[in-house]
């Protein structure tokens, strides 16, 4: 079984020991940690170190970032360090990233927040305690300027880490297992709605053209009696969806198949239903009960005029 890998990106010296303590905590989790010093990334030979970390972040399904007091590193050929530049692999492979910040870290980036727009305030002379390079902000605000998965959180100690992505994990499975709840349902609605979109596409266009007159009733009433009767499913096996003026039109389901241009066809050897290019094959016994299918829907369908006053011929010429 596959287990979730869970690249772990910072600068190596200062966070050591938080990265040991992470490549354990992961491990109990029963996650794979990924760490450059523990070997788990190929250094190809062929290509500079760097990049054989930035190849290793498409084989990680998580990614932790800390960042602590030291910049780190340059990634070669570029301004910002190795650790931005995991950060930006990660970005843009969508991998959720889980970023904490070393609490007096955190504590100096809210200075530099405070007086990034004084100026009256040289930024080359301030010392911040706790980083060694105000390019540690700047990566920062990229972090926390990102339209997602930018989620920050301080830490003081491993204990916060530990707990932090604790819950995390279990809200990012409690998500997981709610959303296959939700598509497991949603595959149960839409098999409901393909039961009902013959319904809905035989009642829309009657609905839009006459809303809210009698007629529209009685045609919904009739359209109802069709979509309960078996006989119509079975037409529609043929592709043929007739109206309710074209049943009343035709008093035989013979009639009706051949007004769409198709034949009935009886196979006296056939016990089920077979459908042909341009015409339908039944069984003798099939044959009988969709006949007589159809007459009962017909007689229902008259006997719904009549209560209305409603003769076949009046209510077909108003529906040609």
């Amino acid at each position: 079984m596959a287990n979730p890998k869970v690249f772990i990106s910072s600068t190596c010296y200062d966070l050591r020991y938080i990265r040991e303590n992470l490549k354990f905590f992961i491990k109990t989790m029963g996650f794979d940690p990924v760490l450059s010093e523990e070997g788990d990334v190929f250094y190809n030979p062929k290509e500079h170190t760097h990049d054989s970390c930035l190849d290793e972040i498409p084989n990680c399904q998580i990614f932790v970032l800390i960042i602590g007091g030291r910049y780190g590193g340059k990634y070669r050929n570029s301004d910002h360090s190795i650790t931005n530049a995991e950060y930006k692999e990660a970005v843009k492979l969508k991998i959720p990233i889980f970023t904490l910040i070393a609490q007096d870290v955190y504590s100096d980036h809210h200075v530099y927040t405070r007086n990034s727009k004084n100026e009256h305030v040289d930024f080359s002379k301030i010392i911040y305690p706790s980083a060694d390079n105000n390019m540690i902000f700047e990566f920062i605000d990229e972090v926390r300027k990102n339209t997602q998965n930018n989620a920050i959180v301080p830490f003081r100690n491993f204990i916060d880490i530990e707990d932090y992505l604790k819950k995390q994990w279990a809200g990012m499975m409690f998500s997981f297992l709610t959303k296959q709840n939700e598509e497991d349902r949603l595959i149960d609605t839409l098999s409901m709605l393909g039961n009902m979109n013959e319904r809905i596409e035989l009642l829309s266009k009657e609905i839009l053209r006459s809303v809210g007159s009698d007629d529209s009733k009685i045609t919904i009433k009739l359209y109802d009696e069709m979509i309960a009767n078996s006989c119509i499913s079975d037409l529609g096996l043929w592709e043929i969806k007739p109206s309710p003026a074209e049943i009343l039109q035709y008093n035989s389901v013979d009639d009706l198949v051949s007004y769409f241009g198709q034949v009935i066809k009886i196979d006296e050897e056939e016990e089920g239903v077979t459908i042909t290019h341009g015409r339908a094959e039944l069984s003798k016994l099939k044959y009988e009960e969709l006949s007589d299918c159809y007459q009962e829907l017909r007689e229902v369908m008259i006997n719904i005029l009549k209560k209305h006053n409603i003769s076949v011929e009046e209510y077909t010429k108003n529906h040609e």
